[in-house]
């Protein structure tokens, strides 16, 4: 499992070969570095210490000095290449995983809490970041280091070198067992870490709920039970590293100990000089720190897996509305047609929508009504294909829906809802949604969505920023942006889900003016709240429990005296009450 996310996340680096390439010739140079001030300090001392003078000593310490300006050069680059390598592997990493998220199905975003996805796309892409720019490549750097200095210690001296290099079947098996006990813990750290990111987005975004309600203290709670357990989490990873490093720690002071005494014997015996023991001092620190930077990057390491196993389950998630290849691009000159369509949001599950049929005539206006929960809203859904139907089939001109492109099929559609999503930036960005600017359509616009008015009020006109979610707008104003939006896409299909639900009356009366306007010029089917605003429909569809049950005119139905008269009845009587 690991070996896979490893070499899946070396794939990123595909596209960074040239900086690559430069990178590991400066890690075999900075290799080479790293046993060259050893060497020349062997020959420094061993040919001046016994003549007790530095004299012709000027070549060497010249070398001496121009190895660590070259150390310094190589490694300054190699850092720099390195973080630039690992930025430019995240960057791609996240527009991939932005671009994924994209192209999810609606039910995916219902069943994934926004502030898990955020995490995903957020903090364990920097923990990838980390291990690229200190980890991943940076370990074989080490480890060419670790290799150039092990060849010298055997070339200098095999005895020396086999006392040094015995510590590392030790650091094998500390190193095992720290990533058995290790690995689940960071898993599970970077699980509560995103609970925690999930119930933040959820309780920020709801604020206005909780604090009306009088639930910050249970809120705090919560929060803090997420906290606590996150913390315990993280203290198991402490946990681990608290044993890992003193061990690492002891193994290496004492592999240094052993070298020491073993080197004493040697010298006493004269079986080394001087200028090999204190060389090989020098180089035995060189030839540890290599190791405890392998040992503190297994840190970087671990966490950059959990986070990378998240990682790739999102990317690898199916979750999409699917499309033929090649599917040709929908369009609509004479009816849409709903065909025995049947529809459950989850396999097995109760049936949402049962054996509709219907037509929607070009040009025509019309109408649902029901009862809430009877299935209304999921015909929009089922329109532009954010779900498919279960059983049946919706057909544009007899073509079904699926087998045709699902950009040009939603794009047939304006769809305004009742709760209305802006956007922040400004009126204009809002309204044009970077589509291509078209000053005299977009003037259009504001005069048929009766937003004019409103821009002409704003010192700012059209440049005006709304906010973060459109917070300096009123309900009203949003949905009159929202019927803007939706004429400047100039589509065939109007869309309308309760959208005069939740808005004042002058506001109202603004809104079934616009609505007025453009139904005549373009197919408008409108699920419907209040019945007043649906009377001139063409035809109007009465739903319960999810079945068409009633079907004709305003005066039609009442007539009828069925379930449509029923919900009149009921309606006008709350108004009379009201």
């Amino acid at each position: 499992m690991r070996h896979t996310l490893l070499w899946r996340l070396a794939s990123y680096l595909k596209p960074q070969w040239a900086p690559l390439l430069a990178l590991f010739g400066l890690m075999g140079l900075g290799a080479f570095l790293e046993v060259m001030p050893s060497e020349l300090t062997l020959r420094l001392i061993n040919r001046f210490m016994g003549q007790g003078s530095l004299a012709g000593s000027a070549p060497l310490i010249g070398a001496f000095l121009g190895v660590l300006v070259a150390g310094f050069f190589v490694s300054f680059t190699r850092y720099f290449l390195l973080a630039k390598v690992g930025q430019r592997a995240m960057v791609d990493l996240r527009v991939q995983l932005f671009g994924h998220l994209m192209g999810r199905s609606t039910d995916f975003f219902h069943r994934n809490p926004v502030g898990r996805l955020m995490t995903r796309v957020t903090s364990d892409v920097q923990n990838l970041n980390e291990m690229f720019a200190s980890g991943f490549v940076a370990i074989i750097g080490d480890a060419l280091s670790l290799l150039a200095i092990v060849i010298w210690m055997f070339r200098a001296h095999a005895g020396m070198a086999l006392v040094a290099v015995g510590i590392l079947p030790f650091l094998l098996v500390a190193t095992e067992i720290f990533r058995r006990h290790a690995g689940e813990a960071f898993r599970e750290t970077q699980r509560r870490y995103a609970s925690i990111n999930a119930f933040l987005q959820e309780q920020i975004s709801g604020m206005g709920l909780v604090q009306i309600n009088g639930q910050e203290a249970a809120s705090g709670r919560q929060f803090r039970v997420l906290n606590e357990d996150y913390f315990q989490a993280f203290l198991r990873t402490i946990l681990a590293y608290a044993v890992f490093f003193p061990v690492v720690e002891f193994i290496t002071s004492g592999t240094l100990a052993a070298l020491i005494f073993y080197a004493g014997f040697k010298l006493k015996a004269g079986a080394i000089t001087w200028g090999l023991l204190l060389a090989f001092i020098q180089q035995s620190s060189r030839f540890f720190r290599p190791i405890r930077e392998l040992a503190e990057r297994y840190n970087v390491m671990q966490t950059a897996l959990a986070s990378s196993e998240r990682i790739f389950k999102l990317l690898d998630n199916r979750e999409e509305i699917p499309e033929l290849p090649g599917a040709p691009p929908a369009r609509f000159t004479s009816e849409i047609r709903f065909n025995d369509v049947s529809f459950a949001y989850e396999e097995g599950g109760r049936r949402v929508v049962k054996q509709l049929s219907g037509v929607i005539p070009k040009g025509k206006r019309v109408a649902v009504v029901g009862h809430t929960g009877a299935g209304k809203s999921t015909l929009i859904n089922l329109l532009m294909r954010f779900y498919d139907v279960s059983e049946g089939g919706i057909s544009l001109d007899g073509v079904d829906a699926r087998n045709l492109n699902l950009q040009s099929l939603r794009s047939l559609f304006g769809l305004v809802l009742q709760d209305v999503f802006v956007f922040s930036g400004s009126l204009r960005d809002n309204i044009v949604l970077d589509r291509p600017l078209d000053e005299a359509r977009l003037a259009s616009v504001l005069e048929q969505s009766q937003l004019k008015d409103l821009v002409g009020r704003l010192p700012e006109g059209l440049e005006t920023q709304v906010g973060e979610r459109g917070q300096k707008l009123s309900a009203g104003e949003r949905q009159l942006l929202a019927f803007a939006r939706m004429l400047y896409l100039e589509p065939a299909v109007l869309l309308l889900d309760e959208a005069t639900a939740n808005i004042d009356s002058e506001t109202e009366a603004k809104i079934q003016t616009v609505i007025e306007r453009v139904s005549h010029r373009l197919t408008t089917f409108t699920i419907a709240h209040r019945l007043s605003t649906i009377r001139d429909a063409d035809e109007i569809w009465v739903m319960d429990q999810g079945s068409l049950v009633e079907r004709g005119t305003h005066e039609g139905l009442i007539e009828q005296d069925g379930v449509y008269a029923k919900l009149v009845r009921l309606q006008f009587a709350e108004v009379e009450a009201a």
